[in-house]
């Protein structure tokens, strides 16, 4: 299939775990994917923590034998692979930027990636079908996590939020313009009601097993605190639940005191004092959970509005009052012969 060449600058963002002898080959795919389809390109490689032996194999890539357009940022702790693609998204240049990792993903839908683009959407989701090789545990935890996500958030991770996507300048101004950019990244578009559509493919992935355990849990703890605040909300209900309980056995207390007249000596009291202790604890917890659930959705909020665009007349009243004269055009003196 045959794609129209865009005039447009992209901005390609490849985040590197580990640089390694495939890492040449990886850059010049991306290089013979992305030129053919736009005046201009550049590629910002985001070097995610690695040793400094691996980093000085990068070297003979910048130099006068090696690629073009290329920028490497080298980050001194590995983070998480989102924190990796906002250090490319900020340092971009170009009209659109595109985010993917090419040890998962290839370019092979790009075109039509641009076309869509050039149709009027403004994310386009890139999404690789193919089977990825996880342990039994995230075999299963990861489609369990993903159903309870999506029934917390109603946001579809596979869907709507596929880790390599294509995404507009005005897109990307929206992004860097919330406080925490790396919290909203992956589900923003969905949430900001953007233009977006996806394209699936599906090829066979250079690295499958790219996280562990730990990092996938982790990752996915930021993006349940990030999208939603129902875990802090059962905390609150279930400190209010409790402090609910320990005043109905105060009360119960107080009615056994009335009725019976063989209580133990001392009974009373300990569990009054018992049950007024847990009740102030309870209630302590339950006024830090609302407050913090508060700041979390003042952070959540982001900026309070966005510009869209701004269009100004052609005609302005103001012009004409201004106490400025346009100067004639002056011609040059004739010259004798």
């Amino acid at each position: 299939m045959m794609f129209t060449s865009h005039p447009i600058l992209l901005t390609v963002v490849i985040p590197f775990r580990n640089f390694d002898r495939s890492a040449k080959a990886m850059l010049e795919a991306a290089i013979e994917g992305v030129a053919p389809l736009v005046d201009d390109y550049e590629l910002i490689v985001v070097d995610n923590g690695s040793s400094n032996e691996e980093f000085r194999d990068y070297q003979p890539l910048l130099g006068g034998d090696g690629f073009a357009n290329i920028q490497i940022y080298r980050l001194l702790q590995q983070v998480d692979n989102d924190v990796a693609s906002i250090v490319g998204i900020e340092n971009s240049l170009g009209d659109y930027v595109l985010v993917y990792d090419p040890r998962s993903e290839n370019l092979s839908q790009l075109g039509a990636a641009l076309d869509k683009i050039a149709e009027g959407c403004e994310v386009v989701f890139l999404r690789n079908l193919a089977s990825t090789d996880h342990g039994l545990v995230q075999r299963i935890a990861g489609p369990v996590f993903r159903w309870g996500f999506q029934r917390i958030t109603r946001i579809d991770l596979v869907r709507d939020a596929a880790l390599g996507r294509l995404m507009s300048k005005r897109v990307i101004s929206y992004l860097l313009d919330q406080p925490n950019p790396v919290a909203q990244y992956r589900t923003f578009p969905m949430r900001a009601g953007f233009v977006r559509t996806t394209l699936v493919y599906s090829d066979p992935r250079a690295d499958k097993a790219r996280r562990t355990t730990l990092e996938r849990i982790r990752s996915a703890m930021r993006l349940v605190v990030a999208n939603s605040m129902m875990p802090i909300r059962l905390v609150s209900l279930a400190t209010l639940l409790g402090a609910l309980l320990n005043l109905a056995y105060s009360a119960y207390v107080v009615l056994i005191a009335i009725v019976k007249r063989d209580v133990a000596p001392g009974w009373v009291t300990l569990s009054l004092q018992q049950s007024g202790m847990f009740f102030l604890f309870s209630m302590i917890l339950f006024v830090l959970t609302e407050y913090m659930i508060h700041t979390m959705r003042w952070n959540m909020r982001g900026t309070e509005y966005f510009i869209d665009s701004e269009r100004t007349s052609a005609v302005l009243s103001r012009r004409q009052k201004l106490n400025v004269e346009r100067a004639a055009p002056t011609l040059p003196d004739a010259k004798d012969d």
